[in-house]
């Protein structure tokens, strides 16, 4: 029952597994990432398409995302940060609530938009492929949507999450700046072995970018992490804790472990993007 520090790609395993359902976890071991990937060999060794074939489809699917869509955007509703919100809206036609979107329509507009790029991957990669593509503003998403019994829980991250979770921030062009800042610093601890800053890392990413709350223009705490965004519990659950929020000091949080095991019941909010993304510099100059 601990905080997964072995590695990098062990605790971002654990993370990305650990939003799904808080009363039951099913714990994965290394690194399913939101980037591209480098190695078309690899690729091809998995069993998972990295193509989209939306003809591939069954019209349950294009059922079960516009439902999976229309209840978490009305859920979201006055509780979301409007940086998430505006931008969803923002790619409406793309990223579409109709059915199941397609991803070279969405990567045409994010690309045109804040220069990022999007690519197909099936499953795992490694830690220093995660680094390196988001450091070229890469970001990935699978293309498999889940079954209908599999609405409020699944193993592992299918399109929804990859998509309506973490992509619609990459819009504005601060958060963006910000994860390719990650990215670039990632490499830089991977190639230096640094250990303890891949710890921290994980920790940020635990703590913001899947659970993170972020301050509207009124002062006001909305959440805005990507499994809260993806997930009708998770929003239920971190909503219901704003009043006992953490304020966001990188220190704090980069010092600070998870658990992977238990309903999470820790939350920081952050006050301003471009305030992190100053602060992770000057971190990881102390980290180094």
């Amino acid at each position: 029952m601990q905080e997964c520090v072995c590695s990098f790609s062990e605790a971002l395993g654990c993370i990305i597994t650990s939003y799904r359902v808080r009363a039951v976890f099913r714990l994965t071991e290394g690194l399913r990432t939101f980037s591209h990937v480098t190695d078309d060999a690899y690729l091809k060794g998995m069993n998972r398409p990295v193509h989209q074939d939306m003809s591939a489809y069954p019209m349950e699917s294009h059922t079960v995302w516009s439902a999976l869509y229309e209840r978490q955007r009305e859920h979201l509703e006055g509780k979301a940060s409007p940086l998430f919100l505006n931008s969803l809206d923002e790619m409406r036609h793309t990223l579409r609530k109709e059915g199941v979107p397609e991803v070279a329509r969405m990567e045409a507009q994010l690309k045109e938009t804040t220069g990022w790029t999007l690519k197909i991957v099936p499953g795992l990669i490694p830690e220093e492929a995660f680094f390196a593509l988001l450091a070229r503003q890469c970001f990935c998403t699978s293309v498999w949507v889940r079954r209908r019994d599999q609405f409020d829980y699944l193993e592992e991250p299918d399109m929804f999450h990859d998509t309506f979770g973490h992509i619609p921030p990459l819009m504005n062009q601060d958060f963006a700046d910000f994860m390719q800042l990650f990215g670039e610093i990632g490499v830089e601890f991977t190639n230096s072995g640094n250990a303890e800053g891949l710890l921290g890392l994980a920790r940020l990413y635990w703590y913001f970018i899947e659970f993170g709350f972020l301050r509207d223009a009124a002062g006001e705490p909305k959440l805005f992490g990507a499994g809260i965004m993806s997930s009708y519990g998770e929003t239920q659950h971190a909503w219901s804790l704003r009043e006992k929020l953490r304020p966001f000091d990188l220190e704090e949080v980069t010092a600070t472990s998870y658990r992977t095991d238990t309903i999470q019941s820790t939350y920081f909010v952050l006050d301003s993007l471009d305030a992190l993304k100053n602060d992770l510099r000057n971190w990881a100059g102390r980290a180094a």
